[in-house]
């Protein structure tokens, strides 16, 4: 396939990606179920055939990164105390994998600036922990493993931002800032406020993160590549 059908079939992808997401934000306000579960499992699907189109190497642990995060959402969807385990493993599942990614493609990890990173986010989730650790049950070790993961990401896309700011961590701090807000909402809802009002902002959020998380991906392999190429010139 030419460059240029490519750009247009990811230009269209973009569009559809986004329009899934504007339905998505108007279902979760209507609390339209039947809406939820027709194109809530087209949206992480969507964002797998962009990054085909656009990627120059196609990670395929990016792939399967983002395939535990739309099982995660779709675990979701039911509201059982069964699947919201199966969810919440999922998510954790998809946690550890986005992490070796990131390792993966950022040039270097400076283990001083990274452990200063880290204290505030493992301050934030401790605390989230414990406001909400009587209705965890048993999704509370699980849970805390989650916030320790998300807590080692905002510490390497933070301290990567500042000893390195650039397009590539500029969409890192983004993305995971943004799940950071994603998390502490479902936290909030699930266990400690419940309120429909949360489900938009959410559904927003979530789409917004993984987008951003994509575009990393994209300008750290265009980074790697430029880099390989200046090396054999």
């Amino acid at each position: 396939m030419s460059g240029l059908n490519a750009n247009i079939y990811a230009k269209w992808l973009t569009r559809i990606y986004f329009g899934l997401t504007i339905i998505l934000i108007f279902a979760e306000a209507l609390n339209s179920v039947s809406i939820l579960f027709l194109f809530k499992p087209l949206l992480i699907p969507t964002l797998i055939a962009l990054y085909f189109y656009t990627s120059g190497s196609r990670n395929i642990f990016y792939i399967i990164s983002i395939f535990f995060a739309w099982s995660s959402n779709l675990f979701l969807l039911l509201s059982t105390q069964d699947f919201l385990l199966y969810g919440i493993l999922a998510f954790m599942f998809y946690r550890i994998i986005s992490i070796y990614v990131v390792l993966k493609l950022i040039p270097k990890l400076t283990v001083l600036p990274f452990a200063i990173a880290c204290l505030p986010f493992i301050f934030i989730f401790s605390s989230l922990i414990n406001l909400t650790m009587s209705s965890l049950s048993t999704s509370f070790y699980p849970a805390i493993i989650n916030g320790v993961l998300i807590s080692a990401l905002s510490g390497i896309a933070l301290s990567n931002y500042v000893m390195d700011d650039n397009r590539m961590s500029s969409w890192l701090a983004i993305s995971t800032l943004l799940f950071v807000v994603l998390v502490f909402l479902f936290m909030i809802q699930k266990y400690y406020f419940p309120n429909e009002i949360f489900q938009p902002i959410s559904a927003l959020i979530f789409s917004t993160g993984h987008y951003a998380f994509y575009r990393f991906v994209i300008e750290a392999e265009k980074c790697k590549s430029s880099s390989n190429n200046n090396g054999f010139s």
